[in-house]
């Protein structure tokens, strides 16, 4: 039966540990760092492949959590007993329950993208705020889009505030990165009607048809989309703003947006 092997802040895994979650070495193999009961259950379901993992058996919290730590063990991953200071060090959030881990997040492809008559995909051209780009991944996984194109990226996807707001989506949900020239071309080939979001449209999001293979762009949260996606746009919208704000946080733009273009897919015509 597998065991864990003691381990202190000096400990080669536990320093890998830091070094991922704080960007400070390559990252070839797309490894991030996990912690909590409910994301090593959502890395265990979606099949990730766990290269480290670490345990408090003095903060373990409950039966589920007891159990998901044997689990994990008795997989032969290989193990490593922390104290609580040594795990207080790795963690991000208030109120740790004992369990940190480095997993392998899928790579995913051009080819992991369905295809269909009826097609949504979301492109985020330069956003930045990990939280915004977390919360789009689960808001685009839960609306039952296709996918996510991550243009001029700005933050890494392995970022840990990016893995918690995302709430496990990143670990099935297919999100590309690629070079702008790249996307573009990829889906004018594939059909795609590619819609930019614009306060300064003319037509409402409500008023377009989304009938079809449709990729809309939401651009960086302060400089708004690159020219080059407003070159090769076939229309642009915007999001109506009647009070004083003249803007919506991007993560709440894409969540109307998405749901509006399913929405119209649902139906298969428009009006």
């Amino acid at each position: 039966m597998p065991e864990t092997i003691p381990a202190g802040p000096r400990h080669p895994r536990v320093k890998q540990y830091l070094a991922l979650k704080n960007s400070m070495q390559a990252n070839h193999e797309n490894l991030a760092c996990i912690e909590g009961f409910r994301m090593h259950s959502l890395a265990l379901k979606a099949g990730l492949e766990i290269e480290s993992f670490f345990v408090c058996p003095t903060l373990l919290k409950g039966a589920n959590a007891q159990a998901i730590s044997k689990s994990i063990i008795a997989m032969g991953v290989p193990s490593y007993q922390i104290s609580e200071k040594t795990l207080a060090g790795l963690v991000e959030w208030d109120g740790p329950d004992g369990l940190a881990a480095i997993v392998k997040l899928p790579h995913w492809r051009w080819r992991d993208i369905p295809l269909r008559e009826q097609s949504a995909l979301l492109v985020l051209d330069g956003l930045q705020i990990p939280g915004n780009i977390g919360t789009i991944i689960r808001s685009a996984d839960g609306a039952g889009a296709d996918g996510i194109i991550f243009i001029n990226r700005k933050q890494r996807l392995t970022h840990p505030k990016l893995i918690r707001a995302s709430v496990g989506s990143l670990f099935s949900f297919p999100v590309i990165e690629a070079q702008t020239s790249e996307a573009i071309s990829w889906l004018k080939q594939e059909g795609f009607t590619i819609i930019t979001t614009d306060t300064g449209a003319r037509q409402s999001y409500r008023q377009a048809c989304y009938s079809g293979r449709v990729a809309v762009v939401m651009g960086n949260e302060h400089s708004g989309i690159s020219p080059e996606w407003h070159a090769a746009q076939d229309m642009s919208v915007a999001i109506p703003m009647n009070g004083r704000a003249d803007s919506l946080n991007v993560g709440n733009a894409a969540v109307l947006m998405l749901y509006e273009v399913l929405h119209q897919q649902s139906r298969l015509t428009c009006s």
